[in-house]
């Protein structure tokens, strides 16, 4: 394996395990904000301000947030099920 390989899929493995934790954060935080003003997504979305697009744009909406942001999902759904049968 070359070298630039070895370094450009480690900054790639560091970012995505990086976002992970941001990701669920993000998520959470919609979430919650979703049960505590008891509106739909779209209707959240649709009463933010444009800095609050712009920030649920360039962290939903990067490419390369997607796989992190699968998993932080599946671990948000998950944990969600065991406070559910609880």
């Amino acid at each position: 394996m070359s070298s630039e390989f070895l370094f450009f899929g480690g900054v790639a493995l560091f970012y995505f395990f990086l976002m992970i934790p941001i990701q669920y954060l993000y998520i959470e935080g919609l979430n919650e904000q979703e049960q505590r003003t008891r509106r739909s997504q779209q209707e959240l979305y649709k009463n933010m301000s444009f800095e609050e697009e712009q920030l649920h744009f360039h962290v939903q909406g990067n490419p390369f947030n997607i796989p992190p942001a699968l998993v932080a999902y599946l671990i948000l759904k998950i944990k969600n099920r065991k406070k559910a049968s609880e």
